[in-house]
């Protein structure tokens, strides 16, 4: 019988006959009497659900509170499979926080190493991911743990329902309050390309020293505009025509220094080279900020890193310029937050900025946007709820406007 185990399909036809066998059988001679223990029968999963990292939060400038964390599917049959729905559920009090399914649950999905690509099936021996964003209106909403329901679907022709829920996926949340900082830039016309949850950052899990890292979760590409609401001023192949090339970068925090490299040259914007690991954040420092977390400053215009590792920083000192080095395609500052003095080999955590002014938001970053951008003609920005802001998160495409330090 054992010889039908070699495959997952031929398991489930094993199973089957397995479960059909008394539970009791004659008892030897002299032997103790079999030992019956009540227990639920065991059953295949499609699809083994684990939390990438543990869910953390943030208030945004939207005013409601955002639970961002990743539930990866390990596909362990040899066929695809497919996700119906996806449901969060607060584990303690019962009820379904949210629920994805349909188009929601496509552009909130996909496989692990094409997170671009929206998706609602696992192939076999495939791995996906749920990019989840739960939103609730008040911090006292936020749950303590979570599960997950998910229902799926797999081919006809085995001996396996085509349709099942399973629950799965337990995680306690960090209810910890985001790092609240200084402005890592000071002055109006700052943009949060790329913020949480909308931007490639959100979803640039790397395979780094033998494990999987989600260090850019909450990263911010820091772009500028001028008055005119323009970025560019010239021409968009030379780094200078960008007008916020060069601008001085802050500490945001009074913090020690672990890390500072200023040995790489800028790239030529649009015109991107290819470069390594160890190159990708071009010229860098980390700030050590206490209590296990690390700011990182990124892509900094060579030459201009005014600190070495050791030094002691100030809240609101020039540490640094704004660049264009390592991995990047234009000017512009990479500010993130996590729990390893590394860029890529870490855990991104949330955080907050004490207070800045909220001015709007400009369109999604498509193809004719950024036309608008090299062609050196205003950005437009909805500037529908402005305001100032207080220990909050800037969302992707947030325009702000930065106190100095």
């Amino acid at each position: 019988m054992f010889r039908f185990r070699r495959h997952i399909t031929g398991g489930l036809i094993a199973a089957a006959a397995i479960l059909c066998l008394p539970l009791t059988g004659t008892a030897v001679s002299g032997a103790a009497p079999p030992l019956r223990i009540a227990r639920a029968a065991d059953r295949y999963t499609p699809l083994v659900m684990s939390v990438f990292a543990p869910p953390r939060w943030f208030k945004g400038v939207d005013g409601r509170f955002h639970l961002v964390y990743e539930l990866t599917l390990t596909n362990g049959f040899p066929v695809p499979v497919s996700v119906r729905s996806a449901s969060v559920i607060d584990a303690r009090r019962r009820f379904t926080l949210l629920r994805l399914h349909g188009p929601g649950l496509a552009a909130s999905m996909s496989l692990l190493s094409l997170p671009n690509s929206p998706t609602t099936t696992v192939p076999a021996s495939g791995v996906g991911v749920v990019w989840f964003e739960v939103i609730v209106r008040r911090r006292g909403m936020l749950p303590s743990s979570i599960v997950h329901s998910l229902t799926v679907v797999v081919p006809p022709g085995l001996p396996f329902p085509r349709t099942t829920t399973e629950q799965g996926g337990f995680a306690r949340i960090d209810l910890r309050p985001p790092v609240v900082l200084g402005p890592p830039l000071a002055g109006p016309g700052w943009i949060a390309v790329g913020s949480c949850c909308d931007g490639p950052h959100r979803r640039s899990i790397q395979a780094v020293n033998g494990r999987l890292y989600l260090g850019q979760r909450f990263g911010i590409d820091w772009n500028g505009a001028d008055a005119e609401g323009r970025w560019v001023v010239g021409n968009p192949d030379v780094n200078r025509s960008w007008v916020f090339y060069g601008k001085p970068v802050l500490a945001v925090a009074n913090a020690r220094v672990v890390a500072a490299v200023d040995r790489f040259p800028d790239q030529v914007p649009n015109h991107e080279k290819p470069v390594t690991l160890t190159q990708a954040d071009g010229n860098y420092v980390i700030l050590a900020l206490g209590r296990g977390r690390y700011a990182a400053y990124a892509h900094l215009k060579p030459g201009s890193v005014r600190v070495r590792r050791g030094d002691r920083v100030r809240r609101g000192q020039i540490i640094a310029q704004l660049g264009n080095s390592g991995s990047s395609s234009g000017p512009h500052l990479h500010f993130q937050v996590m729990d390893r003095p590394s860029v890529v080999a870490s855990d991104g955590l949330p955080f907050a900025f004490d207070d800045f002014r909220f001015a709007g938001r400009i369109p999604p970053l498509d193809a004719s946007l950024v036309a608008i951008i090299n062609s050196g003609r205003p950005v437009p920005v909805n500037r529908t709820g402005a305001g100032q802001r207080l220990d909050e998160f800037p969302l992707g495409r947030d325009v702000v406007t930065f106190a100095a330090g």
